[in-house]
């Protein structure tokens, strides 16, 4: 414990003493709010007179009564003492030092003084260092492991693959490989790698981290659709390494575009002695990472980025969990700020980005197991009872409008025609549903958490009886877990490449929309995604999806519900700002005026 510490257990011990005060106190009474000794006290006292937190005259004997004066107003030492912490990177215990204050007006200056933190700092070195906050901690940033969205960002930002999708140009350019090859069935597949790349812990990138990566995610993950297809991955040499498919697959080189894919380093079992990778990661991308904490994660530029090294020098993302709510209140002092969707309907930015999220939210029923479910006409009496009009309209935020599959730019108005809460109880009066209770099943997150409670008030209105469960996303990713759910509620966004996103998202074995298909339908689908795995052209390719899709509305497998709006606020000395398909900034493209 600090001195301070010591010195606000003081000011708690006597809070009707005002600043200056000259007050009675016996060294045994000190001991008593010190938790120590005697002497231990008179050690604390004379420690907290010389760094002028006390004036204090010393009593005449034993059990006589000295003077002290309390000299530093506790609102001010605290809020310092949260402002040191933070600058040190410990924002947790800042958060902490402010909560147990007790005090609103300690509690609105700091976060003032946060808000005006964020933005590109601009350092005596003249280093430009973008701080942005975020409600969460990002510890798994493990390639293969991805699931989440920001994550998926950050790894994209510390890693490379060996082939990379321009969204801007729709189409594939060279990544870690600066040219590959196929043979006419699409089965053998050769890449050239560059040579000179480094890993951020100085290792020469080569063949053997690319086999290592593959064989490193079929060890942890045996199930994956993709590792399966692969009968072989050979080095031919230091950078040459080919892929020998079991299967014809013509987008095998945009698959493996994807984060999961990003290239590890094969010494990584040595690495994860000294560091934890998952936490700490170590790639060839453009930053490379210096600290991640409960607080704060921290990513230098890489100086010797073979695509040309950043332009900003550092990126600082600064974990507040209540950081949307906060910004309300706070007016930024006019730092470069850069603020994400999560803060948009609640903060202020000089400018914004925003595009349509590819992708929806949706329902699964899970009718891979017996039960209720089965009957379609309770199916269709969930489908008729959720107003998708009414819940964009009643929880607002990045909700923007109904959907009736992935792709925002094609709606079918039959889809949501006829949805009523009479409709609906119609359909309830003709199933077979009696009052059982279904199980209702979403991640953390909070507009998840609403939609799902939305969800359950518009069934009770038909007597249908819900129970919600949340879990971590982690956990909701495990296929076992997945089958224990009547329903799962759920945000799918597509990547940069739709197709490979929902051909991933159709095939994945962690998938919801697969585990909750009834086999028949799930045999039905691999052979309409293996014809779309032989088409070369992307037209004929969403044809087959399209029709996947059309397949599991008929029969009211899946409900689509809504589509979200993507935002970034941004001031104006930010430039390379754009938005990638997750909503987020590619660092490496910023630089400030």
């Amino acid at each position: 414990m600090d001195i301070e510490e010591y010195y606000l257990q003081l000011k708690d011990r006597f809070p009707a003493q005002a600043d200056g005060e000259w007050f009675p106190v016996t060294i045994d009474e000190l001991a008593l709010v010190f938790d120590c000794t005697r002497r231990n006290a008179q050690l604390l006292i004379q420690k907290l007179k010389e760094q002028h937190f006390i004036n204090w005259k010393s009593g005449l004997g034993r059990g006589n009564s000295s003077q002290m004066a309390l000299l530093r107003n506790k609102e001010e030492l605290i809020l310092a003492r949260a402002q040191s912490l933070s600058q040190k990177g410990q924002l947790s215990e800042a958060f902490a030092c402010i909560q147990a204050s007790g005090r609103e007006s300690v509690h609105a200056e700091f976060h003032t003084w946060l808000g005006n933190r964020f933005g590109v700092q601009k350092e005596r070195s003249e280093q430009d260092i973008l701080r942005y906050p975020f409600y969460r901690p990002v510890p798994d940033l493990d390639p293969m492991k991805v699931v989440r969205r920001t994550e998926a960002h950050i790894i994209s930002q510390l890693f490379d693959t060996l082939t990379r999708y321009d969204r801007s140009g729709n189409e594939l350019k060279p990544g870690l490989a600066h040219q590959w090859e196929h043979d006419e069935a699409f089965k053998r597949w050769t890449f050239y790698l560059r040579k000179g790349v480094l890993f951020h812990h100085g290792k020469a990138f080569k063949a053997e981290d690319v086999q290592y990566t593959f064989d490193r995610i079929r060890q942890w993950n045996g199930e994956d659709w993709l590792i399966n297809s692969l009968q072989s991955v050979e080095v031919t040499s230091s950078y040459t390494v080919s892929f020998e498919l079991r299967n014809s697959n013509a987008l095998f080189a945009h698959f493996i575009a994807s984060e999961r894919f990003s290239i590890v380093p094969d010494d990584l079992e040595q690495l994860e002695a000294r560091r934890n990778f998952a936490r700490l990661p170590v790639g060839t991308g453009p930053f490379s990472m210096r600290s991640n904490t409960e607080s704060m994660l921290i990513m230098d530029a890489n100086e010797h980025y073979f695509a040309g090294r950043p332009f900003l020098d550092a990126v600082e993302m600064w974990v507040w969990p209540d950081y949307e709510e906060e910004l309300r209140h706070t007016q930024p002092s006019g730092q470069p700020q850069l603020l994400y969707f999560e803060a948009m309907d609640k903060g202020e930015a000089e400018q914004t980005l925003n595009q349509l999220e590819a992708g929806s939210t949706v329902l699964t029923f899970n009718l891979s197991k017996l039960g209720i479910l089965q009957d379609y006409s309770l199916r269709k009496a969930i489908h008729l009872a959720l107003s998708r009009e009414q819940m964009i309209r009643a929880l607002k935020g990045r909700r923007t409008k109904p959907s009736s599959g992935f792709d925002p730019s094609y709606y079918d108005a039959g889809y949501g025609s006829g949805i009523s809460i009479a409709a609906a109880r119609k359909c309830i009066e003709q199933s077979s549903y009696s009052g059982e209770a279904l199980q209702l099943y979403t991640y953390e997150y909070y507009s998840n958490e609403e939609d799902a409670r939305w969800i359950m008030k518009a069934c009770s209105q038909i007597g249908v009886h819900i129970e919600l469960t949340v879990l971590p996303i982690r956990e909701l990713s495990q296929a076992e877990v997945i089958l224990q759910a009547d329903m799962i509620y759920a945000g799918e966004v597509l990547g940069d490449q739709p197709v490979i996103t929902l051909i991933e998202m159709y095939r994945s074995k962690h998938g919801y929309i697969r585990n909750h298909l009834q086999s028949s339908l799930r045999a039905a689908m691999d052979a309409m995604l293996a014809d779309a795995l032989a088409e070369t052209g992307e037209d004929k390719q969403l044809i087959v999806l399209r029709a996947v899709e059309e397949e599991l509305k008929r029969q009211l497998n899946v409900l689509f519900v809504y589509h979200s709006v993507q935002e970034v606020g941004y001031d104006s000395s930010l430039n390379g700002i754009a938005l990638n398909a997750w909503g987020k900034i590619n660092y490496k493209d910023v630089w400030v005026k």
